[in-house]
C-alpha cells in the first residue's frame, strides 16, 4: 500500500497523488473546517494539528508517519508554510520513500536528505533531555572521554541542538535537539 501524508491542497495535492499512484491519503491540517482534501476520493483520513508547540507537532507527525509505514510505502507532500516545514523535516528524519514540495503551484520531488547525527551524539542528546549537565558529567553518563565530549558538544552547538548556560558550565538540549530525538 502506498500512502501520501500531506498538507497540500488543490493542484499540487492532485499532482503528487498522481505521481506517487497512492492507495491512501492522510491530510495534515491546522484548520478545523479544512475539508478541501482528496480524502473524499481516496481512503485515508485527516489529522488536525494545533500549531502551538513545534515539538508536539513533530511528535504527532512522527506517529502518523510511523503508523503509515507499517502498511507499506509512505510519501510526503508539503508546502512552504510552518506546518509544511516541520512535515518535511520529520519526513526526511523518518526516511520516507519520497518527499515532494509544492513551489509556485508545481510539485517537485526532493532528494532524500540524511541527518548526520552519530549514535554518540544521539546518546548525548538523550542524556541532556533528562537533565542539564556539565561536560564531565556527560562523559561519565555516556561513557566517553572529556576530549570526545567537547568534540561532540562543539558539533551539537554548531547545529543548534545544544546550548551552554553561562553559569556552572552546564549544557542543555534545545527545542531543535528534542525534535531530533523523537
Amino acid at each position: 500500500m502506498k500512502t501520501l501524508i500531506s498538507n497540500l491542497k488543490g493542484k499540487c495535492l492532485f499532482e503528487v497523488s498522481m505521481k506517487t499512484q497512492i492507495d491512501g491519503l492522510i491530510c495534515i491540517h491546522t484548520d478545523p473546517s479544512d475539508n478541501s482534501c482528496l480524502d473524499k476520493f481516496i481512503k485515508g483520513g485527516s489529522v488536525r494539528i494545533e500549531p502551538e508547540d513545534p515539538l508536539e507537532v513533530c511528535q504527532k507527525i512522527t506517529r502518523v508517519i510511523r503508523g503509515a509505514k507499517k502498511h507499506g510505502e509512505v510519501y510526503v507532500g508539503y508546502d512552504g508554510g510552518p506546518l509544511g516545514s516541520l512535515l518535511g523535516f520529520v519526513a526526511n528524519k523518518e526516511g520516507v520513500d519520497g518527499v515532494y514540495v509544492c513551489l509556485n503551484n508545481e510539485s517537485i520531488r526532493l532528494p532524500a536528505l540524511k541527518m548526520d547525527i552519530s549514535d554518540t551524539r544521539l546518546r548525548i542528546l538523550e542524556t541532556l533531555e533528562k537533565e542539564n549537565l556539565t561536560a564531565i558529567s556527560i562523559g561519565k553518563k555516556v561513557g566517553i572521554s572529556r576530549a570526545m565530549v567537547y568534540k561532540h558538544l562543539a558539533g551539537l552547538l554548531d547545529l543548534g541542538l545544544v546550548k551552554q548556560a553561562q553559569m556552572f558550565e552546564k549544557y542543555s538540549i534545545t527545542q531543535a535537539g528534542k525534535i531530533v530525538i523523537i
